[in-house]
């Protein structure tokens, strides 16, 4: 049998790859956390953030040469929106309680999972809405200012919580008119990166299982940056339905596990 910490860092190897090709890589390795490592939700949630974290970063570096072709205005604009989001989502966290917010998440994920089915045609409506009036015109303020409280929800949920928070990005990025699945999945990479980093630098300082996080954090950069590698020669029309179908995947099982005890309560 294997010791618990193996097991995790089992999970963590293909927690990375899933957090690179379609997201949702806590999913695995915040139950391995509980169950194999016995740790508290909370406490397994800061570890795993801070153990995932650098698998990301490694994404990062494998999927940079399709930064090339986006606006720099939004890189920057879309980077500063998540740093700030994802420091208010770890405060949050840390001061209050998980247990109302649980019910919640399951309600995200299927919100969420809704809208990337209906990416491509969001995406194009979103251009059209952009490119309105004369050619190469900005978009509305108005538009501009809604797509940026998006990512700002995005990134506040994915500093409290994160499971989940790949398939809310990528809908948020089909409203800013993004149609490109390649760039999409590098934007996301990148901006849960910034997110979970901020985090990181606060969740530090809560005491985390660093005999967990080290350990995961080094399986996670090698199976990020392989896993990313490879994401990035798969279709689009494949990756796409990878990552709709963890959507539908993710949004079943919190539906179970969040829901089970408020339908049916022991006794």
């Amino acid at each position: 049998m294997f010791h618990p910490t193996s097991q995790t860092l089992l999970v963590s190897l293909a927690a990375g790859a899933v957090n690179a090709i379609a997201g949702g890589g806590t999913f695995l390795s915040f139950p391995a956390l509980t169950a194999f490592g016995h740790l508290s939700e909370k406490l397994a949630n800061i570890t795993s953030t801070l153990g995932l974290w650098p698998g990301s970063a490694s994404s990062v570096l494998a999927a940079r040469s399709d930064f090339r072709r986006l606006p720099r205005a939004m890189l920057w604009s879309y980077a500063a929106i998540s740093l700030v989001g994802g420091a208010l989502g770890s405060l949050l966290l840390l001061h209050t309680s998980t247990a109302a917010f649980k019910l919640v998440i399951p309600w995200l994920l299927l919100f969420a999972t809704i809208v990337f089915a209906a990416s491509k045609p969001i995406a194009r409506w979103a251009a059209r809405r952009q490119s309105a009036g004369a050619p190469g015109a900005r978009p509305p303020r108005a538009w501009t200012a809604a797509v940026a409280l998006i990512q700002l929800a995005v990134a506040i949920y994915g500093g409290y919580f994160g499971a989940g928070m790949s398939v809310l990005m990528l809908a948020g990025l089909a409203f800013a008119g993004r149609e490109d699945m390649h760039q999409m999945n590098a934007m996301k990479v990148l901006l849960q990166t910034l997110i979970n980093g901020t985090a990181c630098l606060i969740f530090a300082l809560s005491h985390p299982a660093w005999h967990f996080v080290l350990p995961m954090a080094l399986c996670s950069t090698i199976s990020g940056f392989l896993a990313m590698s490879a994401a990035r020669r798969i279709p689009q029309q494949h990756l796409r339905l990878l990552i709709l179908l963890c959507g539908i995947a993710l949004t079943i099982i919190y539906f179970a596990k969040n829901y089970a005890l408020v339908l049916h309560p022991p006794g």
